[in-house]
């Protein structure tokens, strides 16, 4: 079976909670195939277990480089604390290189690096946001700010989308009041949407202010 190119579309990555799972198993696996210690992953005959690890490196690399200039995918990054380091990236172009990996596409690569590097200085405006923040602005099982805040029916909770859409994974309830619960049943709340973005504009300039006097 030849090589395919890896295309990845901007609907793939879908929802917060989707871009999140996605880049976390990118990270993960693109971590795996550059450390020094993937020696424990050595096999004899690669061939019989249909193993290309070279093959894999390079198509995990196009699809960070295809969803590069997508925001949330970009910022989805570095929020991954377990598999995401300073060096990945770097040490990914070099084993590429040794592949004879294309030049131009080694440049997309080095500007996700680059994005994904200043997207830390992002994370950490979130969290000087975060603490600012009125606490109805909060979701209160992560308690971080909301950006997309979805009511719950049945206890009349407010919470952010991605986090109870990744909770009803694995548990189909309510957690405030153990009633059977599922993602259709949620009702945006489209007014404290608007309000908290409107705040984050406000802060953000504040922000802006602070750091250029």
């Amino acid at each position: 079976e030849g090589e395919k190119e890896a295309v990845v579309s901007t609907q793939s990555t879908g929802t917060p909670l989707l871009v999140d799972t996605l880049t976390t198993m990118l990270n993960y696996y693109l971590k795996e195939l550059v450390s020094d210690t993937q020696i424990k992953y050595k096999i004899k005959n690669l061939q019989d277990v249909k193993f290309h690890p070279d093959k894999l490196l390079i198509g995990i690399s196009e699809i960070y480089i295809n969803l590069r200039e997508q925001p949330a995918f970009i910022s989805a990054i570095p929020r991954d604390g377990r598999s995401y380091h300073s060096a990945l990236f770097t040490n990914a172009i070099a084993k590429l290189r040794k592949l004879q990996y294309s030049e131009e596409k080694i440049e997309m690569l080095l500007e996700v690096s680059v994005l994904a590097a200043e997207a830390v200085t992002s994370e950490e405006v979130e969290g000087i946001l975060t603490e600012r923040a009125p606490e109805h602005f909060l979701d209160p099982i992560l308690g971080t700010l909301m950006t997309e805040p979805v009511l719950l029916p049945s206890s009349r909770v407010i919470v952010e989308r991605s986090v109870i859409a990744k909770h009803l994974l694995s548990d189909p309830i309510d957690p405030f009041n153990r009633q059977p619960l599922s993602m259709k049943d949620v009702q945006p709340d489209r007014r404290l949407r608007d309000e908290i973005a409107a705040w984050k504009r406000t802060e953000l300039a504040k922000i802006q202010d602070t750091n250029e006097n």
